[in-house]
């Protein structure tokens, strides 16, 4: 077999899709025809700008990626395809994995999952942003009767505040400063902000203001699940007011390991699964609000590099 595909690189200044050609496929590679891909907008911006520490560059590499951090890269995040040539139980199924954008992906099959048959490959593209919502509300420990208030209606705190939306018995509303975003929580059944405290608040925004105003909202040993990635950037906390004396809790919550009490009983397949179930059972086709042609994400890719994205989110469509 012999084709050509179309990979996206980066640099700090620039984007652009680069030609590579293929001779065949070895033992074991699975080709997978791209569909959606979906845009990590905070965390792509944040690699884009290489606004983060070299040593933490390593870390944040995702499967398949080439090229580094600190140079030129490619990067990616949540992608969804047809399986086109392969082993024969694979061929002409549709796919979930972690890879960077391109139209098509030479993979191993054991980093393929298949999508369940029926379920919208646009939702589909949600699932790593999915496991990251899982693990903040894992981490946040929610119990029956917390109110919860989350900082930030982009593509993660959609996320949580979706899925708390459907957990009975527990009151969820929104505090986002963006007009556009804040009508669309409102638009999705998610109110403003109206407490003066609340039991647990989730901070989405990647804004140290926002972390301090949680604080100063969380009740008497109350919790602040961290959800956010400053990279390089330096944050100041004000912590001798309502943090020590009310012995609030600020919780890093990160998608990469399974949380240390949830781990006898959950691992990365099952939890996979259990995204697979919430995506199949209840509906999150409300946070899929933009889309860009693959041939035109180098210039979308400029204006993220300006900070000129403000959507809820972006998929990519080849």
């Amino acid at each position: 077999m012999s084709a050509s595909f179309n990979e996206l690189w980066h640099n700090k200044q620039t984007s652009w899709l680069k030609p590579v050609h293929i001779s065949g496929l070895k033992k074991g590679d699975t080709l997978v025809k791209t569909t959606y891909s979906m845009i990590s907008l905070g965390t792509e911006k944040t690699v884009l700008t290489q606004k983060l520490p070299e040593a933490l560059s390593r870390k944040m590499a995702v499967p398949y990626m080439k090229g580094s951090l600190m140079d030129t890269f490619t990067y990616g995040y949540s992608a969804v395809g047809e399986v086109i040539k392969g082993e024969g139980s694979w061929v002409g199924k549709n796919v979930h994995l972690m890879h960077p954008h391109q139209d098509y992906m030479i993979v191993s099959d054991t980093d393929i999952m298949e999508i369940p048959e029926g379920m919208d490959l646009k939702s589909a593209t949600l699932a790593s942003n999915m496991e990251t919502a899982i693990n903040a509300i894992w981490d946040a420990e929610i119990s029956l009767g917390d109110r919860v208030l989350i900082f930030g209606y982009g593509l993660i705190g959609g996320l949580v505040a979706t899925i708390i939306r459907y957990m009975t018995g527990i009151k969820v509303e929104v505090f986002e400063m963006n007009s556009n975003r804040q009508q669309l929580h409102v638009s999705h059944g998610i109110p403003i902000k109206s407490l003066d405290e609340y039991d647990v608040v989730f901070n989405a925004t990647s804004n140290e203001s926002a972390l301090q105003e949680a604080l100063a909202l969380t009740r008497q040993e109350g919790r602040i699940i961290e959800l956010s990635w400053y990279g390089s950037r330096d944050t100041a906390l004000r912590l001798g007011a309502e943090f020590h004396y009310g012995r609030k809790q600020i919780i890093s919550s990160q998608v990469s390991q399974i949380p240390f009490k949830k781990q006898p009983i959950w691992n990365y397949k099952k939890r996979k699964q259990l995204v697979f179930d919430l995506l199949a059972t209840s509906d999150f086709s409300h946070l899929l609000t933009d889309e860009v042609d693959f041939q035109d994400t180098p210039k979308f890719y400029d204006r993220l590099r300006r900070d000129e994205i403000k959507n809820l989110s972006t998929l990519i469509r080849y």
